[in-house]
């Protein structure tokens, strides 16, 4: 091998050499950085799974505090029905007393029910609110009762939405719990009690007192107590209704009958009779001048259909006509945004009326709307007690057939009546009764007065309820 070639052979050996070690120099690159990021990857791990742990020992913390609240609230709840079980035993014991108490005044009087006359007997209203404006069929029966010499006093809950003042004197006195109440029923020796609308007075006083102290009781179901939806469930007509010492749960119509049947009532017990209402038989004569003033006269709540008639009024804009709202209640505002937002220039909102105003009102009008219409939550009119007084007096009725106003205006006979929340409809049916004929319209009204003599008053109230009283003691 000569010198070049040996040279030449030891460069290649240094090249492959110098490579190799490259090589590996890279490779080694290579590896420090897989190991680095493995050691970043393994680092976010260990921070991941002690934050982790973290996260678990803050809600074994949180469990562990929520675990001590629970228990220590159940401890609360379970001392306080402990508390509450024990109230009740002192209120049972306390009603025990009332019934002996109540039995020995009731064995003491020795008389047979043949023997008593029935206006001695000790009579109570159990009523929610007293005296009530918007209830004056309530007050004509008291007034109906004192003036026949009846021993009658009111109980009520609370005072009125309304106060009304009274033109006849009656003692009432006011109570606050069903306690209260049983020691009034004992202390004036009540024989008999009679509740107007079956919830909540009667399903939550008058009937559990009378079950507990044995007192023979009736009710007057009226609307809202049986048709609103979240009532249905609590007020208990059916067992009420079943109760030996129901002696009647009094109704407005047939439509009322019907429906409380299909509520479980029984249907022996069930009385129509309408409200007392203290109408005024007025004579009128023939018109000579045009329908022109229309008038509406109500609480202002949704059931009344009040919104209906605005919007009937804006459609009657153009004709010489002038409506009048009278009354009172939570939508008043709703009301007057409703005819302002419109621009309704024939239609206003006004004040509440006494029961003089009310006929005052009835006899200067030309036509009177009952816009009634069954609210959201199923409420809805039973009998307008103003359609009886407007008939009284000649005023001509134009309702819609909610309930059972059906059963007492028939349409074109002593009445107007359409279907209801319809505004188009209803100032159709307002121009088609101006442009009637003086004299048909005067047979209408006649026939109203007519009608309303035999249907409703309080004489015819009293005594369907004196018929009961008798039949019973």
């Amino acid at each position: 091998m000569s010198f070049s070639e040996k040279i030449l052979s030891k460069s290649d050996m240094y090249n492959f050499y110098k490579d190799e070690y490259e090589r590996l120099l890279e490779k080694d690159k290579q590896n420090q950085e897989i190991i680095k990021s493995q050691k970043t990857e393994i680092n976010g791990k260990k921070k991941f799974i002690a934050k982790k742990k973290n996260e678990i020992a803050e809600k074994n913390e949180e469990i562990k505090t929520l675990k001590n609240e629970v228990i220590k609230s159940l401890k609360k709840d379970v001392a306080a029905r402990d508390d509450t079980i024990s109230y009740l035993n002192g209120e049972l014991e306390e009603y025990k007393e009332l019934c002996n108490s109540f039995m020995k005044k009731y064995n003491s009087h020795n008389i047979e029910k043949s023997e008593k006359d029935i206006t001695d007997i000790n009579i109570a209203y159990v009523l929610n609110s007293f005296p009530e404006h918007s209830q004056t069929f309530v007050l004509s029966e008291l007034k109906w009762l004192v003036e026949n010499d009846f021993n009658v006093c009111v109980f009520y809950k609370k005072d009125p939405y309304k106060h009304i003042d009274l033109d006849f004197e009656i003692e009432s006195v006011q109570f606050s719990s069903k306690k209260q109440l049983a020691k009034l029923l004992v202390d004036y020796d009540i024989e008999f009690m009679h509740t107007h609308f079956v919830y909540p007075m009667c399903s939550k006083f008058t009937f559990p007192l009378a079950e507990c102290l044995n007192i023979p009781f009736t009710v007057f179901a009226h609307a809202f107590d049986i048709f609103t939806k979240e009532y249905q469930k609590t007020n208990r007509v059916a067992e009420i209704g079943n109760s030996d010492l129901c002696l009647g749960i009094y109704t407005l119509s047939d439509f009322h009958k019907n429906y409380l049947v299909g509520q479980g009532v029984n249907e022996e017990k069930i009385i129509i009779t309408k409200q007392a209402t203290d109408y005024e038989i007025s004579e009128f004569s023939r018109r000579e001048d045009k329908i022109k003033n229309i008038v509406a006269i109500s609480r202002f709540v949704e059931k009344k259909g009040l919104d209906v008639l605005i919007d009937a009024a804006k459609l009657l804009e153009e004709e010489d006509l002038s409506f009048e709202i009278f009354g009172f209640g939570d939508l008043e505002e709703d009301l007057k945004s409703q005819i302002e937002s419109l621009g309704a220039r024939n239609i206003s909102i006004e004040g509440e009326l006494n029961p003089s105003d009310v006929k005052a009102k009835l006899k200067e009008s030309d036509l009177i709307v009952v816009p009634c219409k069954v609210a959201e939550n199923g409420d809805m009119d039973g009998i307008p007690t103003v359609i009886f007084e407007s008939m009284a007096v000649g005023l001509p009725v134009l309702t819609t057939s909610v309930s059972a106003i059906p059963e007492i205006i028939k349409d074109g006979e002593n009445g107007f009546i359409i279907e209801p929340e319809n505004p188009e409809l209803l100032a159709e049916k307002i121009r088609e009764i101006v442009s009637m004929p003086d004299e048909k319209l005067y047979e209408i009204r006649c026939r109203a007065q007519s009608d309303v003599q035999d249907i409703s008053s309080v004489d015819k109230t009293m005594k369907t309820y004196v018929d009961v009283l008798e039949k019973s003691f």
